[in-house]
């Protein structure tokens, strides 16, 4: 079933669609909240919440893109519950790791004046994804979207850790310098 039926589905508000969402999407949600809790049990949880959360995003909302609106809410359930399991206990993982090293460029400011200016940022940021080599989008998107761990990534590419480590220090940088030139002060 494409992405256009599974929102119509939501629209209808047929039950028909959460099967639907898991059939289609589920692997890579799964694989999204697993990276970033690090924990099956609390993965399947966060998937069970994330579909909630669209069922009653949809309607009103109506995704363009559905997978990518489904894998972030996912990814933001993922991040909320982590936060959550922080703060009852303290330590470092990979989603800490990976957000400190966006932290000049992304905001964690939820302030709704800050919405437009952030889907403006956004484009940015793709257009700027767009003219990277595909093995450097590709990395920069498994450490950023997916938050894999950079031994993950240097093993699924034939890398050293070190080589990793560096392409994203250096995409970090000229990503950092091409958002000043576009006019953003980070």
């Amino acid at each position: 079933m494409d992405d256009c039926e599974i929102v119509r589905l939501y629209l209808e508000r047929d039950e028909t669609a959460l099967r639907e969402t898991e059939k289609k999407h589920g692997k890579r949600c799964r694989m999204i909240a697993e990276n970033i809790l690090n924990d099956r049990e609390d993965a399947a949880d966060c998937l069970i919440d994330s579909y909630f959360k669209v069922w009653n995003l949809i309607p009103p909302e109506r995704p363009k893109f559905f997978g990518a609106f489904v894998s972030s809410i996912v990814k933001h359930t993922a991040i909320d519950m982590l936060k959550a399991k922080r703060a009852q206990k303290r330590g470092g993982g990979v989603i800490e790791k990976a957000i400190e090293e966006l932290a000049d460029m992304v905001s964690d400011n939820t302030d709704v004046e800050r919405t437009y200016e952030n889907r403006e940022i956004i484009e940015k940021i793709n257009d700027f994804l767009e003219g990277l080599p595909f093995e450097n989008r590709k990395i920069f998107v498994l450490r950023y979207w997916y938050c894999c761990e950079i031994s993950e990534i240097a093993e699924r590419f034939g890398m050293r850790k070190n080589s990793v480590s560096v392409m994203l220090n250096r995409t970090r940088r000229r990503l950092k310098e091409y958002l000043e030139k576009e006019g953003y002060s980070l």
